[in-house]
C-alpha cells in the first residue's frame, strides 16, 4: 500500500502528506495517542508520542532507505543519515501540523474525503473507483476502512494547513529574470589536472614519519567489531508441499485480485518522441537518452505533459494534438513500447526505447481490459497463494524452533526441525560474505549477540533465520607491525598530495604572471583539457556535486581568467582558465517564463512552510525523553 502511495506522490506538499499517511498507519491499532500502557518518547504541547509509534516510524524509514538504495548503503553513510533523530522529528512535525489545523479551525468534510478517496488511482479500475478493489487493497494492507479513512482525513487536513500557510507566496518578474539568467547562463573553461597519484611512487617516508603518523591517527586503522555465527534457516520452498491452496481459496483470491488477472487491451495515450537519426553515433543516442530522462523527471514532478510535447516532441503530427495518439490496441506497436505503455496506471508517465528513438508515454485512459484465460489465471493465483502460505509456514516453523532452542541444544533443535544449519566466517557490519545473502538487519542482530546467545527470528530474502553467536572479536586498534604497510601508504599519500598541491600552485603562479596556458601545460607535461559548455545546475564536467569548481568557473572573466588558487576535488588539483561565457536570450526567457514562475513559486512555498514549521516548533512545548539505542 505505502509503495503505491509513494509511487503516486507528485510534489513536496504531497510528500509531507504521504509522511502523514505513514504516521497514521503507525498510530492506528496500538491504542492511539492517549494510551497509558506504553512508554512515551516525547510530548508535544502535552500530547504524547509513544515508544511503539517511534519504533515503527524508525523501521519504516529504514525500509524506505533500503528500498531506494537497494541495500547498498555503507555503514558510514547509514549513520550519517541520523534516522533516529529524523524519525522523531517527523512524528513531532505531524503532531504540530494537526494541532495547527485545530487552532486554525480547519476541517475535512465527509464529501471531501469521499471525493479524495474516489480519485486515488490505485483504487480505480479502468479509470473508475472500484469498491471491490478498495476493500481488497485494505485487506491486503491489514488496515480497516475506518482506520484508513481517518488517516486520509488527517492527510487532507495537513494539506489544508500547508495551503493556508503558503497562500501568500508571490514571485515578481524581476526575480524570474535574474533567476533565469543564473539558471541558463553557460560558461566554458580550459583546465589542467594534477593528480597526487602521479607523485605517489616518488615518496619514501621514513620510519620515524610512519611511527608518528600511526600515533596521531590510530583510529584510522581501528578494526570494527566482528562476529562468527551459525544460524538455522527455514526456507519457504521447503514447505511448498504443505502449502497447496484449496480451490475455494484460489477462487476467493481471484475475486479479491481480479485486476491482477486481466490486462489492458485498448488504451489512450500521449507520446513525446525523440528520434535518433539514422546511423547516429552512440554519443548522440546517449545525449538523447539523457534528454529523455530529464523530460521524464519533469513530467513525473508535475510539469504539463502537453507543454513538454509541444516544446520537445519530434513527431510533428502528434505534437499538434499535444501528443495524443488516440486509442492503441495491444499488438499494434513495437514490443518495447507496449511493455512500458500497457504497464502504466492512468496518469503515469514511462519511458520506452526503440530502434527509432525514445518515447515518453503518458497513459490517459484504459479503454478496455481482457481477462486472462481461466486456466492461466488459476495457475497464477495458485502459485501466488502457495508462495504466500509457504513463507508463513516457514516463519511459523522458525518461531517454534526458537521457542525450543537454548544455548546448549541449538544444533539438535535445527536437526529436529530439519532446518538448514549454516555458519559464517568472522564478519563486520560492512562486510559482504560470498555465498550468503545476509541483510543489514541480520548482521546488526548478529553483532548485538553475546557468545552462545540466540536471536529472535530474523527475516532474510531466502527465508527466516534463528542466529546463535559462536565467536566475538571486539573492535581494536592493531599494533603498528600489523598495519605498517597501510600506514606507509597513508603517509605516502599525504606527502604526494602536498607535492601535487605545491606543483599546481607553481603552475598557477606562472599563468597569473602572463605565461600562456599552452606553454605552461606543455612544459609541465600536463594535458590541456576543455570542459565544454555547462550551466550552474549541470556543474563542471556535468558533475553537479563539483560545486567548488562550478562556482569558481562562473567567477572567471576575460579580465580575471584564473582563480586565486588551485582547486581540490575528488583527490585531484584543478587549475581553471576562462574560455567563454554565453547569456540566455530574452526570447528564451519569455518562452519559459510561466513554467519557471510555477517552479519558483513552489520553491517559495516550501521555504515559507519550512520557516513556519520551524517557528511552530520553537514556540511549542516539546519534551523529548531518552530514545532506544
Amino acid at each position: 500500500m505505502l509503495k503505491l502511495l509513494r509511487k503516486h506522490s507528485r510534489s513536496w506538499i504531497i510528500a509531507v502528506a504521504i509522511g502523514a499517511i505513514v504516521v497514521v498507519f503507525i498510530f492506528w491499532g496500538i491504542g492511539g495517542f492517549q494510551s497509558e500502557r506504553f512508554q512515551e518518547v516525547a510530548t508535544v504541547n502535552g500530547q504524547p508520542i509513544l515508544l511503539t509509534t517511534y519504533i515503527r516510524q524508525y523501521n519504516q524509514m529504514v525500509r524506505d532507505i533500503q528500498e531506494r538504495t537497494g541495500g547498498e548503503l555503507s555503514e558510514a553513510d547509514f549513520q550519517a543519515l541520523n534516522l533516529k533523530e529524523r524519525a522523531l522529528n517527523r512524528l513531532i512535525e505531524q503532531v504540530l501540523l494537526l494541532q495547527a489545523a485545530k487552532r486554525m479551525g480547519l476541517s475535512v468534510s465527509t464529501p471531501e474525503l469521499q471525493e479524495h478517496i474516489r480519485s486515488l488511482p490505485y483504487f480505480q479500475v479502468d479509470g473508475k473507483f472500484s469498491p471491490r478493489r478498495y476493500q481488497a487493497l485494505l485487506r491486503r494492507a491489514r488496515v480497516t476502512a475506518a482506520d484508513f479513512e481517518s488517516g486520509q482525513r488527517q492527510n487532507l487536513l495537513i494539506q489544508k494547513v500547508i495551503r493556508t500557510v503558503t497562500a501568500f507566496a508571490k514571485v515578481s518578474d524581476g526575480e524570474l529574470e535574474e533567476l533565469y539568467r543564473l539558471v541558463r547562463e553557460k560558461v566554458e573553461v580550459n583546465y589542467l589536472v594534477l593528480s597526487p597519484e602521479s607523485y605517489l611512487a616518488r615518496q619514501k617516508p621514513s620510519e620515524a614519519a610512519i611511527a608518528s603518523y600511526y600515533q596521531k591517527h590510530k583510529q584510522e586503522f581501528r578494526l570494527p567489531d566482528r562476529v562468527r555465527v551459525r544460524f538455522m534457516l527455514f526456507r519457504p520452498q521447503d514447505f511448498a508441499a504443505q502449502a497447496q491452496p484449496t480451490p475455494e481459496e484460489v477462487a476467493e483470491y481471484l475475486r479479491e485480485h481480479e485486476e491482477e488477472f486481466s490486462q489492458p487491451q485498448v488504451i489512450r495515450v500521449r507520446e513525446l518522441f525523440l528520434a535518433v537519426p539514422p546511423q547516429a553515433p552512440p554519443s548522440k543516442r546517449r545525449e538523447l537518452q539523457r534528454k529523455a530522462q530529464s523530460l521524464l523527471e519533469q513530467a513525473r514532478t508535475g510539469k504539463d505533459f502537453k507543454k513538454l510535447v509541444e516544446a520537445h516532441s519530434q513527431d510533428a503530427d502528434s505534437r499538434q494534438r499535444g501528443g495524443d495518439l488516440g486509442d492503441v490496441k495491444r499488438g499494434e506497436r513495437p514490443a518495447a513500447w507496449e511493455k512500458v505503455a500497457f504497464s502504466l496506471a492512468p496518469g503515469e508517465v514511462g519511458l520506452a526505447e526503440t530502434a527509432k528513438g525514445f518515447h515518453l508515454i503518458k497513459l490517459e485512459e484504459i479503454k478496455s481490459r481482457e481477462k486472462l484465460p481461466e486456466a492461466e489465471a488459476k495457475a497464477r493465483a495458485t502459485r501466488k497463494l502457495q508462495e504466500q502460505k509457504s513463507r508463513e509456514l516457514a516463519q511459523e516453523a522458525a518461531r517454534r524452533a526458537r521457542g525450543e532452542a537454548d544455548p546448549a541444544n541449538f544444533v539438535e533443535v535445527a536437526k529436529k526441525f530439519k532446518a538448514h544449519l549454516q555458519e559464517t566466517p568472522l564478519f563486520a557490519l560492512g562486510d559482504q560474505i560470498p555465498g550468503l545473502e545476509l541483510t543489514r538487519t541480520f548482521k546488526q542482530t548478529a553483532l548485538a549477540l553475546k557468545v552462545r546467545q540466540i536471536s529472535k527470528v530474523t527475516e532474510l530474502p531466502s527465508g527466516f533465520a534463528v542466529i546463535q553467536c559462536v565467536e566475538r572479536q571486539p573492535a581494536r586498534v592493531p599494533p603498528l607491525e600489523k598495519v605498517k604497510d597501510k600506514v606507509r601508504l597513508a603517509v605516502s599519500r599525504q606527502l604526494a598530495r602536498a607535492q601535487a598541491e605545491k606543483e599546481a600552485a607553481a603552475l598557477l603562479k606562472r599563468l597569473q604572471k602572463g605565461e600562456s596556458l599552452q606553454k605552461v601545460a606543455a612544459a609541465a607535461k600536463v594535458p590541456l583539457k576543455s570542459s565544454g559548455w555547462f550551466t550552474r545546475s549541470q556543474g563542471f564536467l556535468r558533475q553537479p556535486l563539483a560545486r567548488s569548481l562550478t562556482t569558481a568557473a562562473f567567477l572567471l572573466t576575460p579580465q580575471k581568467p584564473y582563480p586565486p588558487e588551485p582547486l581540490f576535488w575528488k583527490g585531484q588539483y584543478y587549475i581553471l582558465a576562462f574560455k567563454a561565457r554565453r547569456a540566455p536570450s530574452p526570447e528564451e526567457f519569455q518562452k519559459e517564463k510561466e513554467a519557471l514562475r510555477q517552479r519558483v513559486l513552489e520553491q517559495k512555498k516550501r521555504l515559507l512552510f519550512e520557516a513556519w514549521l520551524a517557528r511552530e516548533r520553537q514556540q511549542a512545548d516539546i519534551k523529548i525523553f531518552e530514545l532506544p539505542s
